[in-house]
């Protein structure tokens, strides 16, 4: 019995704020009692209200909330409620972090982390149980294609289930950021139609709009070697050089070449020889955009790193060695300047694609999404790993 201090948080990401009416309880260890607000919670708002309850509830261990409404079921992202209790009761915790819909009773237990073992209350572990089994009719696992990782079941964003969704202002800062892009593209598209390229100085056609200090050094020099070694470490796919500790078995030097594989050795016996493997790309077929064969390269790039730090490349390999082309063809700086930028650019595809499907896509999102459904099938909300990952 006593005062009881009740704070309840709204979420601050747009359309987070309800008109809809809701409705709170307090549950002890010696009873439960309905508290007599009359909340309509505001966007980004802390409300605080007070209020006195006749019966002693004890420590409290779930409050539950009920969201009515009348035509429009507005949804409210209710961040988290705090209660403070009378006298030398602590400041309970009840995390929600997730959209309230619908008119059901929603309950939320003191949100002190402990694993299933440290639960010795049979109510929490009732709780436990009947949240896992909610959480795994909604998160279902998918197959989108045989050998790659297990997906939730969900054939677009729209499937998603309210909490997985984009928060209102980040969705429409996305939308906003696609379409601009897209307009970007049209008006080069449009400007450049009636024009002819020929020479390489006329990609600066499109080059125009917002630029940074980086992306103009990057547009003054990107044809120069260094450049291109310096994108190995500071690049999209850092991940890929390595030091080299002996001549790569796909490297085939042609007689002729004598003077390439004596400074080969002798940056590798000075340790300054480094090698990128673009090997998983190949054997890998290209796909066919609007009718156009397209193709895929897996180079071998060879550099070395000066005293100065700077790292070059010394030849290029664009294909490995095959029943067809045993002895593939090298490219060197010394070559024709054209065919030396020819074959980096190749270099750069490569890098590109590497990057986008093994690193980003696959080591990044699907491999995040599996670990983000499986939490959420497991570990209910209590656990300890489940607000480290939440």
């Amino acid at each position: 019995m006593g005062r009881y201090h009740i704070q309840v948080a709204t979420g601050a990401w747009l359309f987070s704020g309800s008109f809809n009416r809701v409705q709170l309880w307090l549950v002890g260890e010696f009873g439960e009692a309905e508290l007599e607000l009359q909340l309509r919670p505001a966007r980004g708002q802390v409300e605080a209200f007070e209020q006195d309850i006749s019966q002693d509830l004890g420590p409290l261990q779930f409050l539950k909330l009920r969201k009515h409404h009348s035509l429009v079921d507005d949804a409210w992202f209710c961040d988290r409620i705090t209660v403070q209790g009378p006298g030398a009761f602590r400041e309970a915790t009840f995390p929600c972090y997730r959209w309230v819909q619908g008119e059901g009773v929603l309950t939320l237990p003191e949100g002190t982390a402990r694993l299933a073992e440290e639960s010795t209350l049979d109510e929490f572990q009732k709780h436990r149980k009947r949240e896992l089994k909610e959480r795994q009719l909604i998160y279902c696992w998918s197959t989108w294609k045989e050998g790659l990782p297990l997906t939730i079941a969900a054939d677009s964003e729209k499937d998603l289930p309210p909490d997985m969704k984009f928060h209102g202002g980040k969705r429409l800062n996305y939308e906003w950021t696609e379409k601009t892009g897209l307009l970007e593209m049209i008006l080069k598209r449009v400007y450049t139609l009636l024009n002819s390229w020929d020479s390489l100085e006329d990609f600066d056609q499109i080059f125009w709009g917002p630029k940074s200090t980086l992306c103009e050094k990057v547009h003054q020099r990107w044809q120069d070697d260094e450049l291109f070694g310096y994108q190995f470490l500071n690049g999209t796919n850092p991940m890929l050089l390595r030091r080299s500790t002996s001549l790569p078995s796909r490297l085939v030097l042609p007689s002729g070449m004598e003077e390439l594989r004596a400074q080969l050795e002798k940056e590798l016996q000075n340790g300054s020889l480094f090698e990128a493997d673009f090997i998983l790309l190949d054997g890998i077929p290209a796909n066919v955009i609007q009718g156009e064969q397209q193709y895929l390269a897996a180079p071998l790039v060879m550099l070395k790193m000066e005293p100065s730090g700077k790292l070059l490349p010394m030849v290029i390999q664009i294909q490995p060695p095959n029943a067809s082309y045993p002895t593939p063809p090298l490219f060197l700086p010394s070559d024709p300047p054209l065919a030396w930028l020819l074959a980096k650019s190749w270099v750069r595809n490569s890098d590109f694609q590497l990057q986008l499907f093994q690193y980003h896509v696959l080591n990044t999102h699907m491999l995040a999404e599996v670990i983000a459904v499986a939490t959420m099938r497991c570990l209910p909300g209590l656990h300890p790993i489940f607000k480290v990952h939440t």
